[in-house]
């Protein structure tokens, strides 16, 4: 455009200089106001004025060579003309933009001012100098002013906590340009004396060049949030020490069943440190019968489950441990871990054990008491009903024991019991029970037998061991036994039943001279095994207890 005009000045300077063309040459020049008109519209005075100016040193050289005379003067003013209309124009349109841009801003900061007083937090704009432009009423009632006006025209640093008590600069966005973001954490005070903690953030605000022209601030009262997270920390620290210090043991569980995290009491527990228990599986250290416990509360994911199962230690033995598992769930609802305590209970078992065995054993030989043996007898007959196996019992009653009593003390006769339970247990299998029933009497429980040659036997071999001497100090005492023996028949066969025919029959091997067994007649009822007059009428005995002695026959 501004080589058109050129060509055009160049082309009616010439033709007019020969009288070609009445046009003055400098009646072109006004041809130039459109490129500078142009350029004002476009880019105001930064683009009037230099094209004025390049088109008046374009348009120098067509003055010089080819005006004369009072054209080259009319040529250079309205050149001087040009310019001075071009700065005009492109000042004209920079009011006019700048009138427009604030008219702009100004409704773009009634629109944020109208969010900014919605808003739960302190909003503040300062200019360069820090001077405040625009509180928010949070950040007003934040400082503790009546309303927002009363910030407006007055220098930030007015507010700032005097004395700067409490910064905690955030290391994160930490910068030593004020030009850039900023965050940090203010303590502060306020006239009345109220301190609060204040989370500060300021971000530059820039004009179009990109010139920091003042700064957003925004103000959030972070009191009640350090107060909470304070809380939290004392709980979690307070929650730690109680798992890590608790005389319980106590761990987290994985869904899947490995420790999380144990404590040093279940470590002591199992005679492992809790570094070394974190990651195994808890199977890992049960007793292999409680397995199926443990993998059944961890498949049943019950909100609190309470079991007892025992742990291998470390040195080998077993540790009974009494465990309260609880489910904790994640904050959407889905199961998340287990939480249990542990607690050792190996003395009170052991206890418990000790007086279930002072309730169903003989506490001189250790041997299964009455009880144990009833109970033993009836499940051994409910077995032979299905199993179409047969059962025996041996009563056996010691021949010679008053005798011991009576010359050596009851000290010697206990240790004689002793010894007899002794070859008793070594005399019979392994399923077999030998059983004490008070004084000198014992009954033998054979189970499982497939023909009545086994009870024999076995009454023989309890007859050879008790006929070797009982050593008791330096003297050897022979001691004898009478054994008889009842072997179920049927169905109908009852414990009582064969008890009272072996006691029975046993009654019948003493009569016989003792140190001998005899059988009962399987065809003859329990009730009638023995006549009446192979027991003296008036001996009056319980049918398991001991006949009345008498004679040294008998004794």
């Amino acid at each position: 455009m501004v080589l058109g005009v050129l060509g055009i000045h160049f082309v009616d300077a010439t033709l007019y200089r020969e009288g070609v063309l009445p046009i003055p040459p400098f009646v072109t020049v006004v041809l130039a106001l459109v490129p500078v008109g142009y350029a004002a519209m476009r880019f105001g005075l930064r683009g009037s004025l230099p094209t004025a100016l390049w088109v008046g040193l374009l348009l120098v050289p067509n003055v010089i060579l080819v005006d004369v005379g009072v054209l080259r003067w009319a040529e250079a003013t309205m050149l001087l003309l040009l310019v001075a209309i071009a700065a005009a124009a492109g000042r004209l349109v920079d009011l006019e933009r700048a009138s427009t841009r604030r008219q702009v801003e100004a409704a773009r900061l009634r629109g944020v001012t109208r969010v900014a007083d919605q808003l739960m937090d302190g909003v503040c704009v300062t200019d360069r100098a820090g001077t405040i432009a625009y509180a928010n009423r949070a950040w007003a009632q934040l400082q503790g002013l009546a309303s927002a006006e009363d910030a407006v025209g007055r220098s930030l640093e007015a507010f700032h906590d005097p004395g700067g008590v409490g910064r905690e600069q955030m290391p994160f966005e930490r910068s030593s340009n004020p030009d850039e973001p900023q965050r940090s954490v203010v303590a502060h005070h306020l006239p009345n004396g109220r301190m609060y903690w204040a989370d500060v953030s300021s971000t530059p605000l820039l004009d179009d060049h990109d010139q920091v022209i003042g700064r957003l601030s925004t103000v959030r009262d972070v009191t009640r949030d350090r107060e909470t997270t304070a809380a939290l920390k004392e709980a979690e620290e307070r929650s730690r020490l109680i798992f890590e210090r608790a005389p319980l043991g106590m761990a987290t569980v994985s869904l899947d069943g490995r420790y999380l995290q144990v404590n040093a009491a279940l470590g002591r527990m199992v005679g492992l440190s809790a570094a070394q228990m974190v990651g195994t599986e808890v199977v890992d250290l049960t007793v292999a019968d409680d397995r199926g416990k443990t993998r059944e509360v961890l498949e049943q994911r019950a909100p609190e489950q309470q079991f007892v199962k025992r742990y291998i230690h470390r040195e080998g033995h077993l540790v009974w441990v009494q465990v309260t598992a609880s489910l904790m769930r994640h904050p959407d609802g889905e199961p998340w871990y287990f939480i249990s305590q542990y607690q050792d209970v190996t003395e009170e078992q052991l206890r418990r054990q000790q007086l279930v065995r002072q309730a169903f054993h003989d506490p001189l030989t250790g041997l299964p008491n009455r009880l144990l043996l009833e109970d033993r007898l009836e499940r051994a007959l409910t077995r032979t009903r299905r199993q179409r196996h047969r059962v025996a019992v041996l009563f056996c009653d010691l021949d010679g024991l008053k005798a011991i009593n009576d010359r050596l003390g009851h000290q010697a006769g206990d240790l004689v019991l002793c010894a007899v339970a002794d070859r008793l247990r070594g005399s019979i299998r392994e399923v077999d029970t030998a059983a004490r029933l008070g004084g000198d009497e014992f009954v033998v429980l054979l189970d499982g037998l497939t023909g009545s040659e086994q009870a024999t036997a076995t009454a023989a071999r309890i007859l050879d061991a008790i006929r070797r001497p009982f050593r008791l100090g330096e003297e050897l005492v022979p001691i004898r036994i009478s054994v008889g023996v009842a072997i179920s028949s049927g169905a109908n066969n009852t414990a009582e039943g064969l008890l009272r025919g072996a006691d029975t029959t046993m009654y019948l091997a003493k009569l016989a001279g003792g140190d001998g067994f005899q059988v009962a007649d399987p065809g003859t009822p329990a009730s009638t095994r023995g006549s009446a007059n192979a027991r003296p009428a008036a001996g009056g005995r319980h049918p398991l207890g001991t006949p009345p002695k008498s004679g040294a026959e008998v004794d």
